[in-house]
């Protein structure tokens, strides 16, 4: 017995067979995404029952049929302002880069990152950075610190406490040059 569904996009009402019971499926008219239910009790032997009339858009293709969400149409997709790929449109997070659009959200994800400390400690490329090239983890500190990043506080205070180091051997060596 077929299931009948309708499109929430452009309310086709459209025909399927029992075996896309639970599944998703793009409307063949719009493109919407259609989630297909359960099928219906089948009825008791009922001699009256009428056979449904076959309908060109009433089934959908394999193609159309997935276990998994359909494609969004192109109308309803838009570039991410952060990367440039193309995401849907009321998306509250880029699937490609994983910036969060929306504000609540973006907040509680910065609240657990500081909670579980993601970011906060340095890794050893970070620490030999800071160390032999302490201008560039200077720089470096100062981004991730614009990012937001916790790390990027202590790379800054690591590099300047190396500059301050040698800038202290050098004053020192040039005092001792000088006392010759």
């Amino acid at each position: 017995m077929p299931i009948q569904v309708t499109c929430p996009s452009c309310q086709t009402t459209l025909k399927t067979a029992d075996s896309s019971a639970g599944k998703r499926a793009k409307c063949p008219k719009c493109g919407g995404i259609i989630e297909i239910p359960a099928a219906p009790p089948a009825p008791a032997d009922d001699e009256y029952a009428l056979e449904a009339e076959h309908n060109p858009l009433a089934g959908f293709s394999d193609e159309e049929l997935s276990n998994g969400p359909a494609t969004p149409a192109a109308s309803d997709r838009k570039p991410c302002p952060a990367c440039g790929e193309m995401i849907v449109r009321d998306a509250v997070k880029c699937r490609f880069c994983g910036e969060v659009f929306d504000p609540v959200l973006k907040k509680q994800e910065q609240k657990a990152r500081q909670a579980t400390g993601e970011g906060a400690d340095m890794t050893t490329g970070d620490w030999v950075v800071a160390i032999l090239c302490s201008g560039i983890g200077c720089i470096a500190g100062i981004i991730w610190m614009i990012q937001g990043k916790p790390k990027g506080k202590k790379m800054l205070l690591v590099s300047l406490a190396v500059q301050g180091f040698w800038l202290i051997i050098q004053v020192l060596a040039a005092i001792g040059g000088a006392g010759r």
